[in-house]
């Protein structure tokens, strides 16, 4: 089965992927920081139930994991690859824990996290209509046999008070390599964050942003509607889309050779390299991806797209895909015959 990021179209603008998150907590229980064992057991089965053990679209697609029998590389694969969130992969007590998921890798709902559940939909591309539905239709599906907490005045109750409201995170994850490089990203931060959005690294909160990835995310959720905030963050998204389109054409017509120059010189090291670490691999292979969006490179790779790549050079799904997870000192020397082998 294809996952979401193999996806040739993840390639095909700057925006590679639009996500949407719900959470929610079951009104019978206290919040997952303060539950007993035996609790989160129930928490966990009844909201595997609510969907795996009923008549609905989604359920001869959906699997559930505990993640008690998950190693910590396990649990780091599926941050890195978007299936969980880094603050889960990162949490004690994995026994109280668990995951329902597809295997396209594009539904997720994560059990007792910060909230007892958070419904994610991920889909290629500025596609964010169809993960809003698709979390929507979930989240209707759970709630008929799930008591969610819920205010008459304040919506959705969530561990986090940021979350308070209609509990989504709604984000898109943009390649902006002209915007960062030409400085202008830091005028459309502050214009992001004026907005009551915010922008971050690929993996959210804390995350480093390196290969010029970006997302940009919600952070109000009390007083607006769904539908509100998504409209807000589409308007938003297309203004630095059309910005960065502004300055590909502005680079493209006064430093084309340099430019191509670049490409050229990425596609050179990432086929011929014998050791090269993360940092310098993700800026490379951003620089490859923008090469084919402007048409100064045609390069294909093994494995769907470009952002597949990007995903298995991190350094947990590096080594699975490699199939050396006790070799972590040759991480560069793997990365290196990875790339060779997957771009054509």
């Amino acid at each position: 089965m294809i996952k979401w990021y193999e996806q040739p179209q993840v390639d095909d603008g700057v925006i590679m992927s639009s996500r949407v998150r719900l959470a929610r907590n079951l009104t019978n229980y206290p919040f997952p920081s303060r539950l007993l064992l035996t609790d989160a057991s129930s928490v966990m089965e009844e909201i595997r139930a609510s969907v795996l053990d009923t008549d609905n679209t989604f359920a001869d697609n959906l699997s559930f994991a505990s993640l008690a029998g998950m190693t910590t590389s396990q649990l780091n694969e599926l941050s890195e690859r978007h299936v969980i969130s880094p603050a889960m992969a990162h949490l004690n007590n994995t026994a109280t824990r668990g995951l329902i998921y597809n295997s396209e890798e594009n539904i997720s709902i994560m059990l007792n996290e910060e909230d007892h559940l958070r419904i994610q939909a991920i889909f290629a591309q500025q596609d964010m209509d169809a993960a809003y539905e698709t979390a929507s239709k979930l989240d209707d599906i759970m709630a008929q046999r799930l008591e969610y907490a819920f205010d008459t005045d304040f919506g959705f109750l969530t561990s986090c008070p940021t979350n308070t409201g209609t509990g989504l995170r709604a984000s898109y994850m943009l390649h902006l390599p002209l915007l960062e490089s030409t400085g202008n990203l830091k005028v459309y931060a502050e214009i992001i964050t004026k907005a009551g959005f915010a922008i971050r690294g690929a993996h959210g909160e804390g995350s480093e942003h390196i290969g010029s990835i970006y997302q940009i995310s919600n952070q109000v959720t009390l007083g607006k509607s769904e539908e509100e905030t998504i409209s807000s963050l589409k308007h938003l998204a297309n203004q630095v889309v059309d910005r960065e389109h502004t300055m590909r054409e502005h680079v493209l017509k006064e430093f084309r050779y340099e430019t191509e120059d670049a490409v050229h010189r990425a596609y050179g090291i990432l086929t011929n390299c014998r050791k090269i670490g993360l940092n310098e691999a993700m800026k490379l292979l951003s620089d490859i991806r923008l090469g084919n969006a402007t048409g100064l490179l045609n390069c294909h790779v093994h494995g769907g797209s470009i952002y597949n790549l990007m995903t298995h050079v991190l350094p947990h799904n590096l080594q699975k895909v490699m199939g050396s997870a006790q070799d972590t000192r040759r991480l560069d020397v793997l990365r290196a015959e990875y790339l060779r082998s997957s771009i054509i």
